[in-house]
């Protein structure tokens, strides 16, 4: 009996041991990275200096004017008082935060408005 006992118990154990799923999963491999010497260290091939008239390939100049104009600079002017003035508003301590917040949201519509009068302005200049 003992030995029926130790047989059965045997078959069991290879059995359930036969039983559990193995799962491989393939390891994915990276190609390699390859790295290519350039023929010149800032050779771009859309460039085209030509004889040194400044021109591309697209005829587009080389160059490009990055000044801003004069209404940028009157916008950005008013933008910077403004911010200076949220800033100011932001940090007093004898408002409470609601009134804050009316206030921060007033000067950001006056802010809005100024510069649109000022683009009206602007642009009026140059209509005649």
């Amino acid at each position: 009996m003992k030995k029926i006992a130790a047989v059965l118990s045997v078959v069991i154990l290879a059995l359930s041991a036969s039983a559990q799923k193995v799962i491989v999963r393939p390891v994915p491999v990276r190609p390699p990275v390859v790295y290519y010497a350039r023929p010149y260290p800032y050779y771009n091939p859309y460039y085209y200096g030509g004889l040194g008239l400044g021109y591309t390939w697209y005829n587009h100049p080389a160059y490009y004017n990055n000044h801003p104009t004069k209404m940028e600079q009157g916008i950005q002017g008013i933008e910077d008082d403004y911010s200076d003035r949220i800033n100011s508003v932001k940090a007093d301590d004898s408002l409470t935060g609601h009134e804050r917040r009316v206030k921060v949201r007033d000067l950001k519509h006056e802010r809005d408005q100024a510069i649109d009068d000022y683009k009206k302005n602007y642009y009026k200049q140059y209509e005649n």
